[in-house]
């Protein structure tokens, strides 16, 4: 037996090398250390071809591969159903948008409440939605102004009106366009029905003209339909001073006020008339002059047809309550005289139904020269009434030519 330590071959059975003294390893038989050897090889040889197989087995490296593509598959699909979540919460987020610059704020709200459906915690949907909301609730606001004003509840309307403008003040977004565009109507909407309200208190061309250049910066329907009944209103007032003017035969002052009033309504067409009427008043009655200082009897007998009603006869007359309450008398007369007559001028009466008298105006026949069984016609204007009335022809004046 040798020392496994010095290598010193030592006696059998000994349990110690005699040189260096270390302790000998107790050895069995040649036969059993084969033995022992063979048993001790069998299991190793056994396990190293096992662990051969394993090695040498596809489902080694199979099923991590397995795994592998089936958890890359679930990332794919997950990645997928985001990304087609996004695109579409995306494009509901675009629609809802150009809803909402279109005006259509009940839509936009839904589109943007469908997106955030998919995704609550996205910031920009949020704020779009309460901005949508926002100019939604001020359209509500101006539809019920707009039902204050038609009962004519203008303070109610004011202050809504207001309190809508003192927002939208503050806001920029384009997104506010339609809720602005319906303020800008409701103003004007509300500063017309104000001046319609003034309108039928005023009752010189002064007042009126003052309340026309107080609407003129507004646009719109019913802008356009006061200043048509301011003018209108003008223009009537206009003629009915002229009136007055050319009764006095003061032809220089009615053409200032026809012109005043044309300055306001250019183009009325009864003023623009009515100009040229008092032009050939003022040339006949200058002319009437003339022949009345050169021939004082002729101007005597002038004056007594003036004063006599047997060359005119009233053919025709009739009286219309206009919308506004105002009387809009017109008809005809006919010469029945034997030689041509000039300027004829009626006095025309107003009663009402009940025969209470209301007052009475002027009326002048054109053409201004009516020869001998020629026919003549007038129209005049009576302001206020507001009530069916009676009118008659209660004396009638003319020059003979």
């Amino acid at each position: 037996m040798y020392c496994h330590v010095c290598g010193t071959k030592n006696s059998s059975g000994q349990a110690q090398c005699q040189k260096c003294g270390t302790v000998l390893k107790q050895v069995s038989s040649t036969e059993d250390q084969i033995w022992n050897e063979q048993e001790g090889l069998s299991p190793r040889n056994a396990a190293a071809g096992e662990v051969s197989k394993r090695k040498n087995s596809p489902f080694l490296w199979i099923i991590p591969l397995l795994l592998a593509a089936f958890m890359g598959a679930l990332l794919t699909y997950y990645y997928n159903q985001e990304s087609a979540v996004n695109a579409q919460v995306k494009t509901l987020h675009h629609e809802a948008e150009q809803a909402a610059l279109n005006g259509k704020y009940t839509e936009a709200i839904k589109l943007l409440d469908k997106a955030l459906g998919y995704r609550p915690n996205v910031e920009a949907l949020v704020q779009d939605r309460q901005i949508t909301a926002k100019a939604y609730n001020l359209l509500n606001q101006m539809d019920e102004a707009a039902d204050l004003l038609k009962t004519g509840k203008l303070s109610e309307a004011d202050k809504i009106i207001q309190a809508a403008a003192k927002t939208l003040n503050e806001r920029q977004e384009p997104v506010f366009a339609k809720a602005r565009a319906a303020l800008n109507n409701r103003k004007v909407t509300l500063a017309v029905l104000k001046v319609k309200k003034e309108i039928d208190q005023l009752t010189t061309v002064e007042a009126l003209a003052g309340k026309l250049k107080s609407i003129s910066g507004l646009s719109g329907k019913e802008a356009e339909a006061v200043r048509k009944q301011i003018v209108d209103k003008l223009a009537g007032i206009s003629y009915k001073q002229a009136e007055q003017q050319v009764k006095k035969r003061d032809f220089t002052a009615a053409l200032q006020t026809v012109d005043n009033g044309l300055s306001y309504a250019p183009d009325d067409q009864k003023l623009t008339k009515y100009r040229d009427e008092v032009l050939r008043e003022k040339k006949a009655f200058e002319q009437a002059e003339e022949e009345r200082i050169r021939l004082a009897e002729q101007q005597a007998a002038e004056e007594e047809l003036r004063n006599r009603t047997g060359a005119v006869y009233v053919t025709d007359l009739s009286a219309e309550l206009d919308e506004y309450g105002d009387l809009y008398i017109s008809g005809s007369i006919v010469n029945q005289g034997t030689r041509p007559i000039s300027s004829v001028a009626l006095i025309v009466n107003i009663n009402a139904s009940n025969g209470d008298y209301i007052g009475e105006t002027d009326a002048y026949v054109y053409p201004t020269i009516l020869d001998v069984g020629e026919e003549g016609y007038f129209e005049t204007y009576y302001y206020g009434v507001y009530e069916a009335t009676n009118v008659t022809v209660t004396n009638a004046s003319w020059y003979v030519e």
